[in-house]
């Protein structure tokens, strides 16, 4: 009886999740969700409680996009972006909006006084 190597293992279906791609999916999120809450403040500075809605409302489509995008590039393209885009959302949605509804509040106050 002789012996023989066993075959290698097959390789994986799927490349490896990459740390940098993961953080550079979070700066993305981090980077929309800046121009979110300016535009969002921008406006509340311009117009007043318009712009608190505004806020609202950029955050809504700015979700539905993260989920979109991060889905489709977890499906489709890079996992790692996918999941930095993901995680990147759901971090900022907690931090930003807080800081833009709080500005927007505190422009709408102070809009009389000058």
């Amino acid at each position: 009886m002789s012996w023989t190597v066993p075959p290698p293992p097959p390789p994986p279906s799927k490349p490896p999740i990459r740390t940098g791609r993961v953080f550079g999916g979070i700066g993305i999120a981090f980077g929309a969700q800046v121009v979110a809450v300016l535009i969002g403040v921008g406006i509340a500075a311009a117009v007043g409680f318009a712009g608190l809605w505004v806020e609202i409302v950029l955050q809504v489509l700015l979700c539905i996009a993260c989920i979109v995008f991060g889905t489709l590039w977890i499906a489709h393209r890079d996992r790692g972006i996918g999941l930095g885009v993901l995680i990147g959302w759901g971090i900022s949605v907690l931090v930003f909006p807080v800081i833009g509804i709080g500005v927007c509040i505190a422009l709408i106050n102070n809009q009389g006084t000058v």
